[in-house]
């Protein structure tokens, strides 16, 4: 059985550090989020498609036609028409059965030899707040209903990207109508035509973490983390011994200055932080943290959460960065400033 691989997305929300990697070639403790998921898949498929389109050039140099012992073939989305889109174009290239994933989420092995186990099969999630994920109704074990988006923020089930299909869903996907963002997208197929009532629910009980916003990609990294301070960080780095760095990822060719203080946060490749630079990590109105994503403010829902620093980026010494921030890759941040809002050039 094939394995297909969705990994063509921009990653906006993740932005700055999505801007010069796609989202599953961050590194998530010493390993990309697509390194861990074709290890999570390897013995369950016994060849991958990876669907590709953004930096696509960046994902077949990493992976090449074959990694962890599974041959891999590619396919481009051109046309960013929603993960629906994306599925119909490995119609000719998959076999009568296939699992596919998100290759932006992480997920547990025993979860995904769940979903290979049952066919047509989604995973679900129980989550505390579905409202930035839709949630799914299911009945007698079988999905009967799907609310993207709902806004109310309550407990439930909501679809965690993971799927097996048979050679049906083509045929689904063609009569599937664009949804409020003119994309085709694939949890709709789950309801519809001849899988209306059939698709079974496989309610996931191990590890399942996705990589929506900047700091989901943080958290993944503590998840996995096995230093004191909780932090991540790259053994290619210049970090002064007086620097302060806790529950942090710090990427490949940074440097960190003296008496710098950074708590929660993400400092990108080759980022130059200044002696006595502060990054905060509260909100300074008390409560969760707010930051801006798509020119709107989202709740993160977390007490902490620092900076975003995309690559390259230079902070210069004594400046002081608030809660949430994100600042975009080579921008120059003066000394001594304070900086409360995203820098975006």
């Amino acid at each position: 059985m094939k394995g297909v691989i969705l990994s063509a997305g921009r990653s906006t929300r993740t932005y700055p550090i999505t801007l010069t990697r796609p989202k599953p070639l961050l590194s998530v403790a010493g390993k990309t989020i697509i390194e861990r998921n074709i290890e999570t898949i390897a013995g369950i498929v016994d060849s991958l498609v990876i669907i590709i389109g953004y930096k696509a050039e960046m994902i077949t140099e990493a992976l090449g036609s074959e990694f962890n012992n599974l041959p891999i073939e590619y396919v481009e989305q051109r046309v960013q028409d929603g993960s629906g889109g994306a599925v119909l174009l490995v119609e000719d290239m998959v076999g009568d059965e296939f699992v596919v994933i998100n290759g932006d989420d992480l997920y547990s092995p025993e979860d995904i030899k769940a979903v290979a186990c049952e066919c047509p099969s989604v995973l679900l999630h129980s989550v505390d707040n579905i409202s930035r994920f839709g949630s799914i109704e299911i009945e007698d074990g079988v999905i009967t209903e799907i609310v993207e988006s709902p806004g109310v923020f309550k407990s439930g089930l909501v679809n965690a990207g993971a799927y097996h299909f048979d050679g049906r869903v083509f045929e689904i996907l063609r009569r599937l109508p664009p949804g409020g963002r003119g994309e085709y997208e694939l949890p709709q197929a789950l309801i519809i035509g001849e899988y209306r009532g059939m698709v079974k629910a496989v309610i996931g009980e191990g590890y399942w973490r996705p990589v929506g916003y900047p700091w989901d990609y943080l958290l993944a990294n503590l998840d996995f983390s096995q230093r004191e301070s909780g932090s991540v960080i790259h053994p290619e780095t210049d970090i002064h011994p007086e620097a302060v760095i806790t529950s942090s990822v710090v990427m490949r060719g940074a440097r960190i200055g003296r008496r710098a203080i950074i708590s929660y946060s993400v400092i990108g490749e080759d980022v130059v932080i200044g002696d006595e630079v502060k990054i905060s990590d509260v909100n300074k109105q008390g409560g969760t943290v707010n930051s801006f994503v798509k020119g709107e403010m989202v709740d993160t829902g977390l007490y902490n959460v620092g900076a975003f620093i995309g690559d390259g980026a230079v902070i210069e010494e004594e400046a002081m960065i608030e809660a949430g921030v994100k600042i975009w890759p080579r921008v120059v941040i003066p000394a001594g400033v304070v900086v409360s809002e995203d820098v975006i050039v």
